[in-house]
């Protein structure tokens, strides 16, 4: 009997804990089960929108008459007002920019007049751009900061302060963008660019490139480095020859070299590319050359900001082509804006029919200017000029 009582309490003792275990595990299995969410149930997942970017909400609501007219940098007629057929060219074709020249200046209270007058046209402002490096290329002369030449600036320190001085002053009268610095590099005194150019050797070429595009940037102008690649020693002056440098392959790091560290070293919002033939390396000059602009500045370069022609109005190029194939070629080629410098109430200069020729090809889908109308934007956002809603 004892033996029995004994036999009772050994298995009771084995399965009691295995009879917990499984009444736990089932629980545990229900409370499980409890949490599983009915999948009859349709969910829905809510995600908030991302908002567009500014640019790409002002781009969406233009017409392409708008969208051809902000490639365009055009020169424009008058002094204190724009002459009335001026000003309705300008307000019916709507540029991008406007090209102030010495033929529109004459005094301060002027030029700030005109300027007001130009941005009246256009429901989105304006470039109000002008060449004014100092020295010989200075179209305002009343102030020792606007007309101090590159070729005198001593340090870089010296070339920032210049610059951002000069810049207060140039915003001031309306101005908003400034072609300018020349960072070329150029030993020659015989060459036409090398008075325009900052002094030194290239090293200190660059190093005060970099300074002065900086006192620009500091002072809320925007600066346009120029002439991309590089006159080098030419004496031919574009504005009445096309320049040509016979410089190889392998040399073009070297030539170029000035613009390629700039780039790789600053955030450089904008440049301008020079009429510049280089035969051994491409056959049309670099404002037109898929090889100098596509392949070498944007590709291996990296150059992501806004490319602007030099004025197309220019000798270097003419008789190469029609000036609506050099229109369409330098846009092909990777120009986001067209400088125009001369305005007639007739087609002997351009700004029309470029224009026209442009806006065609866009009606008719033969040519995307999207992408080059979002740099403008952005450029203009980015320096208060087009203000967020």
């Amino acid at each position: 009997m004892k033996q029995k009582i004994l036999l009772f309490v050994f298995f009771l003792l084995l399965f009691t804990p295995l009879v917990l275990i499984s009444k736990n595990k089932i629980t545990l299995l229900n409370k499980k089960t409890e949490e599983i969410p009915n999948t009859d149930v349709e969910t829905q997942i809510i995600t908030k929108p991302i908002p567009l970017p500014y640019e790409k909400i002002l781009l969406s609501r233009m017409t392409n008459e708008q969208k051809v007219g902000q490639i365009f940098i055009w020169g424009v007629e008058g002094t204190s007002n724009l002459t009335p057929e001026n000003k309705k060219f300008i307000q019916t074709h709507k540029p991008g920019g406007v090209l102030l020249m010495q033929r529109n200046i004459s005094d301060e209270n002027q030029l700030r007049l005109l300027i007001q007058d130009i941005q009246s046209t256009n429901s989105i402002p304006l470039f109000i751009s002008i060449d004014q490096e100092g020295g010989v290329v200075s179209r305002l002369k009343w102030n020792e900061i606007l007309v101090y030449p590159q070729k005198s600036i001593k340090t870089p320190q010296n070339a920032f302060e210049i610059s951002k001085q000069r810049g207060l002053l140039l915003k001031g009268y309306g101005i908003n963008m400034n072609l300018a610095p020349v960072i070329e590099y150029s030993d020659s005194s015989k060459s036409f660019i090398y008075k325009r150019t900052f002094s030194g050797d290239i090293n200190e070429v660059i190093e005060k490139s970099i300074a002065s595009l900086n006192g620009y940037r500091e002072s809320g102008i925007i600066p346009v480095a120029k002439h991309y690649p590089g006159h080098g020693n030419s004496v031919i002056d574009p504005h009445y020859n096309l320049p040509i440098i016979d410089i190889v392959n392998d040399k073009w790091e070297e030539h170029s070299k000035v613009f390629n560290i700039v780039i790789r070293d600053t955030n450089l919002d904008a440049l301008m590319v020079g009429h510049i033939l280089f035969p051994k390396i491409d056959s049309s000059p670099a404002t037109i050359s898929n090889i100098i602009i596509q392949e070498r500045l944007k590709s291996s370069e990296n150059f992501t900001g806004l490319i602007l022609s030099d004025d197309m109005e220019m000798n270097a190029l003419d008789g190469l082509r029609s000036p609506t194939e050099l229109a369409e070629a330098a846009l092909r080629a990777g120009c986001d804006i067209l400088i125009y410098s001369k305005y007639s109430l007739d087609n002997r200069y351009h700004q029309q029919v470029v224009y026209e020729h442009i806006l065609n090809l866009v009606n008719k889908n033969l040519i995307n200017i999207d992408e080059k109308v979002l740099k403008i934007l952005q450029l203009k956002i980015k320096y208060g000029i087009i203000n967020r809603e």
